[in-house]
Protein backbone atom coordinates (compact mmCIF):
# COMPACT_ATOMS: atom_id res chain seq x y z
CA UNK A 1 0.00 0.00 0.00
CA UNK A 2 1.37 3.41 -0.97
CA UNK A 3 2.21 5.52 2.08
CA UNK A 4 2.22 9.22 1.39
CA UNK A 5 4.29 10.18 4.42
CA UNK A 6 7.03 7.69 3.56
CA UNK A 7 7.04 9.00 0.00
CA UNK A 8 7.42 12.61 1.19
CA UNK A 9 10.15 11.71 3.67
CA UNK A 10 12.18 9.67 1.19
CA UNK A 11 11.81 11.74 -2.00
CA UNK A 12 14.97 13.88 -1.87
CA UNK A 13 14.38 15.42 -5.32
CA UNK A 14 11.00 16.70 -4.14
CA UNK A 15 12.55 18.02 -0.93
CA UNK A 16 15.38 19.77 -2.79
CA UNK A 17 12.83 21.50 -5.01
CA UNK A 18 10.94 22.80 -1.99
CA UNK A 19 14.16 23.97 -0.37
CA UNK A 20 15.32 25.81 -3.50
CA UNK A 21 11.97 27.58 -3.81
CA UNK A 22 11.79 28.25 -0.06
CA UNK A 23 8.45 26.46 0.12
CA UNK A 24 7.11 24.79 3.29
CA UNK A 25 4.66 21.89 3.05
CA UNK A 26 2.37 20.71 5.85
CA UNK A 27 1.03 17.14 5.56
CA UNK A 28 -1.88 16.14 7.81
CA UNK A 29 -3.05 12.52 7.91
CA UNK A 30 -5.50 11.50 10.61
CA UNK A 31 -4.91 7.76 10.23
CA UNK A 32 -1.11 7.82 9.90
CA UNK A 33 0.75 6.18 12.79
CA UNK A 34 4.44 6.89 12.53
CA UNK A 35 6.87 7.13 15.39
CA UNK A 36 7.69 10.74 16.18
CA UNK A 37 11.39 9.90 16.50
CA UNK A 38 11.45 8.50 12.95
CA UNK A 39 9.73 11.57 11.57
CA UNK A 40 12.07 14.02 13.29
CA UNK A 41 15.09 12.05 12.07
CA UNK A 42 14.02 11.96 8.44
CA UNK A 43 11.98 15.18 8.15
CA UNK A 44 13.65 17.96 6.15
CA UNK A 45 13.20 21.56 7.26
CA UNK A 46 10.71 22.21 4.47
CA UNK A 47 8.28 19.41 5.43
CA UNK A 48 5.98 19.33 8.45
CA UNK A 49 3.69 16.50 9.59
CA UNK A 50 0.66 16.24 11.88
CA UNK A 51 -1.34 13.13 12.75
CA UNK A 52 -4.63 14.98 13.33
CA UNK A 53 -6.37 18.21 12.37
CA UNK A 54 -5.89 19.88 15.76
CA UNK A 55 -2.11 19.38 15.76
CA UNK A 56 -2.00 20.33 12.11
CA UNK A 57 -3.77 23.60 12.87
CA UNK A 58 -1.23 24.43 15.58
CA UNK A 59 1.65 23.80 13.16
CA UNK A 60 -0.11 25.80 10.46
CA UNK A 61 -0.36 28.84 12.72
CA UNK A 62 3.33 28.68 13.59
CA UNK A 63 4.79 27.81 10.20
CA UNK A 64 2.30 29.35 7.72
CA UNK A 65 3.16 26.81 5.00
CA UNK A 66 2.61 27.61 1.33
CA UNK A 67 1.12 24.16 0.63
CA UNK A 68 -1.12 22.04 2.88
CA UNK A 69 -1.89 18.40 2.03
CA UNK A 70 -4.98 17.15 3.89
CA UNK A 71 -5.43 13.37 4.03
CA UNK A 72 -8.51 13.26 6.22
CA UNK A 73 -12.26 13.05 6.14
CA UNK A 74 -13.99 15.70 4.06
CA UNK A 75 -15.61 17.16 7.18
CA UNK A 76 -12.24 17.49 8.94
CA UNK A 77 -10.70 19.09 5.86
CA UNK A 78 -13.59 21.54 5.66
CA UNK A 79 -13.23 22.39 9.35
CA UNK A 80 -9.53 23.12 8.88
CA UNK A 81 -10.13 25.31 5.83
CA UNK A 82 -12.90 27.26 7.56
CA UNK A 83 -10.52 28.01 10.41
CA UNK A 84 -7.84 29.19 8.03
CA UNK A 85 -10.23 31.68 6.39
CA UNK A 86 -8.76 33.72 3.54
CA UNK A 87 -5.37 32.06 3.70
CA UNK A 88 -2.84 32.50 0.94
CA UNK A 89 -2.09 28.79 0.88
CA UNK A 90 -2.53 26.13 -1.78
CA UNK A 91 -4.57 23.25 -0.32
CA UNK A 92 -4.55 19.68 -1.66
CA UNK A 93 -7.35 17.47 -0.32
CA UNK A 94 -7.11 13.67 -0.57
CA UNK A 95 -10.58 12.11 -0.39
CA UNK A 96 -12.42 8.83 -0.89
CA UNK A 97 -14.69 8.45 -3.90
CA UNK A 98 -17.58 8.23 -1.44
CA UNK A 99 -16.82 11.75 -0.20
CA UNK A 100 -17.32 13.44 -3.54
CA UNK A 101 -20.56 15.07 -2.31
CA UNK A 102 -18.44 17.16 0.06
CA UNK A 103 -16.29 18.43 -2.78
CA UNK A 104 -18.83 21.19 -3.52
CA UNK A 105 -18.45 22.58 0.02
CA UNK A 106 -14.68 22.50 -0.33
CA UNK A 107 -14.79 24.20 -3.72
CA UNK A 108 -16.95 26.95 -2.24
CA UNK A 109 -14.10 27.58 0.18
CA UNK A 110 -11.66 28.04 -2.73
CA UNK A 111 -10.10 24.56 -2.66
CA UNK A 112 -8.94 23.78 -6.19
CA UNK A 113 -6.88 20.60 -5.86
CA UNK A 114 -8.32 17.15 -5.12
CA UNK A 115 -6.88 13.63 -5.29
CA UNK A 116 -9.10 10.56 -5.17
CA UNK A 117 -7.79 7.52 -3.30
CA UNK A 118 -5.86 5.35 -3.95
CA UNK A 119 -3.04 7.88 -4.23
CA UNK A 120 0.07 7.41 -6.34
CA UNK A 121 3.34 9.26 -5.96
CA UNK A 122 3.14 10.46 -9.55
CA UNK A 123 -0.32 11.95 -9.04
CA UNK A 124 0.70 13.67 -5.82
CA UNK A 125 3.80 15.18 -7.43
CA UNK A 126 1.75 16.31 -10.41
CA UNK A 127 -0.64 18.26 -8.18
CA UNK A 128 2.20 19.70 -6.08
CA UNK A 129 4.03 20.82 -9.21
CA UNK A 130 0.83 22.45 -10.41
CA UNK A 131 0.62 24.34 -7.11
CA UNK A 132 4.25 25.39 -7.36
CA UNK A 133 3.72 26.60 -10.92
CA UNK A 134 0.69 28.66 -9.88
CA UNK A 135 2.62 30.13 -6.97
CA UNK A 136 5.55 31.03 -9.22
CA UNK A 137 3.16 32.83 -11.60
CA UNK A 138 1.61 34.77 -8.73
CA UNK A 139 5.04 35.65 -7.40
CA UNK A 140 6.14 36.87 -10.83
CA UNK A 141 2.95 38.90 -11.19
CA UNK A 142 3.52 40.48 -7.79
CA UNK A 143 7.09 41.34 -8.75
CA UNK A 144 5.84 42.96 -11.95
CA UNK A 145 3.31 44.99 -9.99
CA UNK A 146 5.97 46.10 -7.55
CA UNK A 147 8.29 47.02 -10.41
CA UNK A 148 5.56 49.05 -12.11
CA UNK A 149 4.77 50.78 -8.84
CA UNK A 150 8.44 51.66 -8.39
CA UNK A 151 8.57 53.08 -11.93
CA UNK A 152 5.52 55.25 -11.24
CA UNK A 153 6.97 56.46 -7.96
CA UNK A 154 10.11 57.68 -9.69
CA UNK A 155 8.26 59.53 -12.44
CA UNK A 156 7.98 63.31 -12.36
CA UNK A 157 4.31 63.42 -11.44
CA UNK A 158 2.20 66.56 -11.43
CA UNK A 159 1.24 67.09 -7.77
CA UNK A 160 -1.07 69.73 -6.34
CA UNK A 161 -3.50 70.38 -3.48
CA UNK A 162 -7.09 71.46 -4.00
CA UNK A 163 -9.11 73.27 -1.34
CA UNK A 164 -12.70 74.36 -1.95
CA UNK A 165 -12.27 73.80 -5.71
CA UNK A 166 -9.10 75.95 -5.84
CA UNK A 167 -5.52 74.81 -6.33
CA UNK A 168 -3.72 76.13 -3.26
CA UNK A 169 -0.32 74.49 -3.73
CA UNK A 170 1.59 72.54 -6.39
CA UNK A 171 5.03 71.29 -7.31
CA UNK A 172 7.34 72.78 -9.94
CA UNK A 173 6.62 69.91 -12.33
CA UNK A 174 3.01 71.12 -12.45
CA UNK A 175 4.01 74.73 -13.17
CA UNK A 176 6.63 73.72 -15.74
CA UNK A 177 4.12 71.57 -17.61
CA UNK A 178 1.69 74.46 -18.06
CA UNK A 179 4.43 77.07 -18.50
CA UNK A 180 3.88 79.29 -15.46
CA UNK A 181 6.33 80.70 -12.93
CA UNK A 182 3.89 80.70 -10.04
CA UNK A 183 0.46 79.42 -9.07
CA UNK A 184 -1.08 82.89 -9.17
CA UNK A 185 -0.34 83.21 -12.89
CA UNK A 186 -1.91 79.81 -13.50
CA UNK A 187 -5.08 80.77 -11.61
CA UNK A 188 -5.48 83.89 -13.76
CA UNK A 189 -5.81 81.61 -16.79
CA UNK A 190 -7.78 78.65 -15.39
CA UNK A 191 -10.86 78.68 -13.17
CA UNK A 192 -10.80 74.88 -12.96
CA UNK A 193 -8.09 72.29 -13.54
CA UNK A 194 -10.58 70.38 -15.70
CA UNK A 195 -10.37 73.16 -18.30
CA UNK A 196 -7.04 71.58 -19.31
CA UNK A 197 -8.68 68.29 -20.28
CA UNK A 198 -9.07 67.49 -23.98
CA UNK A 199 -12.54 66.25 -24.89
CA UNK A 200 -11.72 63.09 -26.83
CA UNK A 201 -13.23 59.62 -27.01
CA UNK A 202 -11.59 57.23 -24.56
CA UNK A 203 -10.50 59.93 -22.10
CA UNK A 204 -12.23 61.39 -19.08
CA UNK A 205 -13.99 64.70 -19.62
CA UNK A 206 -16.50 65.90 -16.99
CA UNK A 207 -19.96 67.04 -18.00
CA UNK A 208 -19.62 69.66 -15.26
CA UNK A 209 -16.06 70.93 -14.84
CA UNK A 210 -16.70 71.90 -11.22
CA UNK A 211 -17.44 68.27 -10.27
CA UNK A 212 -14.22 66.65 -11.49
CA UNK A 213 -12.82 66.22 -7.97
CA UNK A 214 -15.86 64.23 -6.81
CA UNK A 215 -15.77 62.02 -9.90
CA UNK A 216 -12.02 61.36 -9.70
CA UNK A 217 -12.20 60.65 -5.98
CA UNK A 218 -14.08 57.39 -6.56
CA UNK A 219 -11.91 56.00 -9.37
CA UNK A 220 -8.76 56.75 -11.33
CA UNK A 221 -9.34 58.76 -14.49
CA UNK A 222 -7.30 58.85 -17.68
CA UNK A 223 -7.08 62.33 -19.19
CA UNK A 224 -5.33 63.98 -22.09
CA UNK A 225 -3.78 67.45 -21.72
CA UNK A 226 -1.41 69.72 -23.67
CA UNK A 227 1.72 71.22 -22.17
CA UNK A 228 3.04 74.73 -22.74
CA UNK A 229 4.59 73.59 -26.06
CA UNK A 230 1.20 72.32 -27.28
CA UNK A 231 2.34 68.68 -27.04
CA UNK A 232 -0.30 66.17 -25.95
CA UNK A 233 0.30 64.03 -22.86
CA UNK A 234 -1.80 61.35 -21.19
CA UNK A 235 -2.06 61.26 -17.40
CA UNK A 236 -3.65 58.97 -14.86
CA UNK A 237 -5.31 61.16 -12.23
CA UNK A 238 -5.59 59.99 -8.64
CA UNK A 239 -7.39 62.07 -6.03
CA UNK A 240 -7.07 61.41 -2.30
CA UNK A 241 -8.69 63.26 0.56
CA UNK A 242 -6.22 64.64 3.09
CA UNK A 243 -6.83 62.89 6.43
CA UNK A 244 -8.93 64.85 8.94
CA UNK A 245 -9.61 67.59 6.39
CA UNK A 246 -12.80 67.18 4.37
CA UNK A 247 -12.17 70.26 2.22
CA UNK A 248 -8.63 69.47 0.99
CA UNK A 249 -7.51 66.93 -1.58
CA UNK A 250 -4.14 65.92 -2.97
CA UNK A 251 -4.09 65.24 -6.70
CA UNK A 252 -1.45 63.11 -8.41
CA UNK A 253 -1.18 63.13 -12.21
CA UNK A 254 1.09 60.33 -13.43
CA UNK A 255 2.45 60.61 -16.96
CA UNK A 256 1.44 57.44 -18.82
CA UNK A 257 1.93 58.80 -22.33
CA UNK A 258 4.37 56.10 -23.44
CA UNK A 259 2.29 53.34 -21.89
CA UNK A 260 -0.75 54.77 -23.65
CA UNK A 261 1.07 54.71 -27.00
CA UNK A 262 1.98 51.06 -26.50
CA UNK A 263 -1.57 50.27 -25.41
CA UNK A 264 -3.02 52.05 -28.42
CA UNK A 265 -0.69 50.15 -30.73
CA UNK A 266 -1.80 46.83 -29.21
CA UNK A 267 -5.42 47.94 -29.47
CA UNK A 268 -4.90 49.05 -33.06
CA UNK A 269 -3.59 45.62 -33.98
CA UNK A 270 -6.54 43.97 -32.23
CA UNK A 271 -9.31 46.32 -33.34
CA UNK A 272 -8.23 47.65 -36.73
CA UNK A 273 -8.54 46.04 -40.13
CA UNK A 274 -5.01 45.18 -41.23
CA UNK A 275 -5.52 46.36 -44.83
CA UNK A 276 -7.55 49.56 -44.53
CA UNK A 277 -6.67 50.52 -40.93
CA UNK A 278 -10.30 51.33 -40.14
CA UNK A 279 -12.11 49.55 -37.31
CA UNK A 280 -12.80 45.85 -37.67
CA UNK A 281 -16.11 44.10 -37.01
CA UNK A 282 -15.25 43.28 -33.39
CA UNK A 283 -14.46 46.89 -32.47
CA UNK A 284 -17.52 48.17 -34.30
CA UNK A 285 -19.73 45.94 -32.16
CA UNK A 286 -18.12 47.42 -29.06
CA UNK A 287 -18.76 50.98 -30.24
CA UNK A 288 -22.28 50.03 -31.28
CA UNK A 289 -23.01 48.82 -27.74
CA UNK A 290 -21.71 52.09 -26.26
CA UNK A 291 -23.71 54.27 -28.65
CA UNK A 292 -26.79 52.11 -28.10
CA UNK A 293 -26.71 52.77 -24.36
CA UNK A 294 -26.05 56.47 -24.92
CA UNK A 295 -28.90 56.70 -27.42
CA UNK A 296 -31.36 55.10 -24.97
CA UNK A 297 -30.31 57.64 -22.34
CA UNK A 298 -30.32 60.77 -24.52
CA UNK A 299 -33.21 59.74 -26.82
CA UNK A 300 -31.24 61.13 -29.78
CA UNK A 301 -31.65 59.44 -33.20
CA UNK A 302 -29.24 56.75 -34.37
CA UNK A 303 -28.80 55.51 -37.93
CA UNK A 304 -26.87 52.68 -39.56
CA UNK A 305 -25.50 52.39 -43.10
CA UNK A 306 -24.30 49.12 -44.61
CA UNK A 307 -22.65 49.25 -48.03
CA UNK A 308 -20.47 47.14 -50.26
CA UNK A 309 -18.66 47.39 -53.57
CA UNK A 310 -20.68 46.24 -56.55
CA UNK A 311 -19.22 43.24 -58.40
CA UNK A 312 -15.95 43.46 -56.48
CA UNK A 313 -15.10 39.90 -57.46
CA UNK A 314 -14.90 41.07 -61.08
CA UNK A 315 -12.60 43.93 -60.04
CA UNK A 316 -10.16 41.39 -58.62
CA UNK A 317 -10.52 39.13 -61.65
CA UNK A 318 -9.95 41.94 -64.18
CA UNK A 319 -7.37 44.09 -62.42
CA UNK A 320 -5.81 41.64 -59.94
CA UNK A 321 -5.89 41.36 -56.15
CA UNK A 322 -3.19 43.99 -55.62
CA UNK A 323 -5.22 46.65 -57.39
CA UNK A 324 -8.32 45.39 -55.62
CA UNK A 325 -6.63 45.88 -52.24
CA UNK A 326 -5.42 49.32 -53.29
CA UNK A 327 -8.96 50.25 -54.31
CA UNK A 328 -10.25 49.19 -50.87
CA UNK A 329 -7.67 51.41 -49.19
CA UNK A 330 -8.48 54.38 -51.42
CA UNK A 331 -12.21 53.91 -50.89
CA UNK A 332 -11.88 53.94 -47.09
CA UNK A 333 -9.72 57.07 -47.23
CA UNK A 334 -12.33 58.72 -49.43
CA UNK A 335 -15.16 57.85 -47.03
CA UNK A 336 -13.25 58.90 -43.90
CA UNK A 337 -12.83 62.44 -45.24
CA UNK A 338 -16.61 62.86 -45.40
CA UNK A 339 -17.39 61.62 -41.88
CA UNK A 340 -18.03 63.55 -38.70
CA UNK A 341 -15.91 63.06 -35.58
CA UNK A 342 -18.61 61.02 -33.85
CA UNK A 343 -19.27 58.68 -36.80
CA UNK A 344 -18.02 55.07 -36.56
CA UNK A 345 -16.65 53.49 -39.75
CA UNK A 346 -15.62 49.84 -39.96
CA UNK A 347 -14.91 47.05 -42.39
CA UNK A 348 -17.73 44.56 -41.94
CA UNK A 349 -16.11 41.85 -44.03
CA UNK A 350 -14.54 41.45 -47.48
CA UNK A 351 -15.80 44.33 -49.63
CA UNK A 352 -18.57 45.22 -47.15
CA UNK A 353 -18.43 48.27 -44.85
CA UNK A 354 -20.61 49.67 -42.08
CA UNK A 355 -21.27 53.17 -40.73
CA UNK A 356 -22.80 54.08 -37.36
CA UNK A 357 -24.21 57.62 -37.39
CA UNK A 358 -25.11 58.96 -33.92
CA UNK A 359 -27.51 61.93 -33.67
CA UNK A 360 -28.59 61.46 -37.28
CA UNK A 361 -32.09 60.51 -38.40
CA UNK A 362 -32.94 58.29 -41.36
CA UNK A 363 -33.45 61.13 -43.83
CA UNK A 364 -30.09 62.69 -42.97
CA UNK A 365 -28.39 59.29 -43.13
CA UNK A 366 -29.91 58.68 -46.57
CA UNK A 367 -28.50 62.01 -47.82
CA UNK A 368 -25.08 61.20 -46.34
CA UNK A 369 -25.09 57.77 -48.00
CA UNK A 370 -26.17 59.26 -51.33
CA UNK A 371 -23.30 61.77 -51.14
CA UNK A 372 -20.85 58.92 -50.55
CA UNK A 373 -22.35 56.87 -53.38
CA UNK A 374 -21.89 59.75 -55.83
CA UNK A 375 -18.37 60.43 -54.56
CA UNK A 376 -17.34 56.80 -55.08
CA UNK A 377 -18.98 56.58 -58.49
CA UNK A 378 -17.06 59.63 -59.77
CA UNK A 379 -13.75 58.76 -58.10
CA UNK A 380 -10.85 57.52 -60.23
CA UNK A 381 -9.22 54.63 -58.39
CA UNK A 382 -5.62 53.71 -59.19
CA UNK A 383 -5.53 50.87 -61.71
CA UNK A 384 -9.32 50.41 -61.62
CA UNK A 385 -11.46 52.06 -64.27
CA UNK A 386 -14.59 52.50 -62.15
CA UNK A 387 -16.19 51.28 -58.93
CA UNK A 388 -19.67 51.72 -57.53
CA UNK A 389 -21.30 50.83 -54.22
CA UNK A 390 -24.77 49.92 -53.05
CA UNK A 391 -26.07 51.23 -49.71
CA UNK A 392 -28.64 50.10 -47.14
CA UNK A 393 -29.81 52.70 -44.59
CA UNK A 394 -31.87 52.25 -41.42
CA UNK A 395 -32.85 54.44 -38.48
CA UNK A 396 -33.40 52.99 -35.01
CA UNK A 397 -37.03 52.40 -34.14
CA UNK A 398 -38.29 51.70 -30.64
CA UNK A 399 -38.31 48.03 -29.69
CA UNK A 400 -35.70 46.97 -32.27
CA UNK A 401 -32.54 45.20 -31.08
CA UNK A 402 -29.01 45.93 -32.32
CA UNK A 403 -28.93 42.64 -34.19
CA UNK A 404 -32.28 43.36 -35.81
CA UNK A 405 -31.15 46.86 -36.82
CA UNK A 406 -28.13 45.42 -38.63
CA UNK A 407 -30.39 42.87 -40.27
CA UNK A 408 -32.69 45.68 -41.46
CA UNK A 409 -29.74 47.56 -42.96
CA UNK A 410 -28.68 44.36 -44.70
CA UNK A 411 -32.20 43.92 -46.09
CA UNK A 412 -32.08 47.46 -47.46
CA UNK A 413 -28.67 46.77 -49.02
CA UNK A 414 -30.05 43.61 -50.60
CA UNK A 415 -32.94 45.62 -52.03
CA UNK A 416 -30.47 48.13 -53.50
CA UNK A 417 -28.70 45.24 -55.24
CA UNK A 418 -31.98 43.89 -56.62
CA UNK A 419 -32.95 47.35 -57.86
CA UNK A 420 -29.86 47.53 -60.05
CA UNK A 421 -26.93 48.36 -57.72
CA UNK A 422 -25.10 51.71 -57.39
CA UNK A 423 -27.92 53.19 -55.34
CA UNK A 424 -29.11 53.88 -51.80
CA UNK A 425 -32.09 52.05 -50.35
CA UNK A 426 -33.65 52.96 -47.00
CA UNK A 427 -35.30 50.33 -44.85
CA UNK A 428 -39.03 50.83 -44.48
CA UNK A 429 -41.09 48.40 -42.47
CA UNK A 430 -44.04 48.46 -44.84
CA UNK A 431 -41.92 47.70 -47.92
CA UNK A 432 -39.04 45.50 -46.82
CA UNK A 433 -40.53 43.28 -44.16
Amino acid sequence: MFKILDFLLENTIFQDLLTDLEINVLYIEESEKTEKKTIETLRPKCLFFAEDIQKGWAIFQNVRPQIVILNSSASSALSFIQKAGNMKTEVIVIIDAASTDSVIDLIQHNVQHFILKPVSGEKLLEIVHRCLYQMSLEKELQQQKEMMQAILEFQDDLLFIVEDDRIVDCNMTFLNFFGYDDLGSYEEEYLSFAESFINERGYYYPANQMLWIDECLHSYKKVKMKNTEDIEYVFMIRVSQIPDDVSRFIVNCTDITELEKESQEHERLATRDSLTNIYNRFKFQSFFTEEWERMKHTKHPLSLVLFDIDDFKKVNEVYGNDYGDLALIQLTELVKKRLRTEDIFARWGGEEFILLLPNMNGREAFKAAEALRFLIETKHFSGVKKMTCSFGVVQYEKGVSRERMIEQANNALYQAKINGKNQVCQYRKDKLQ
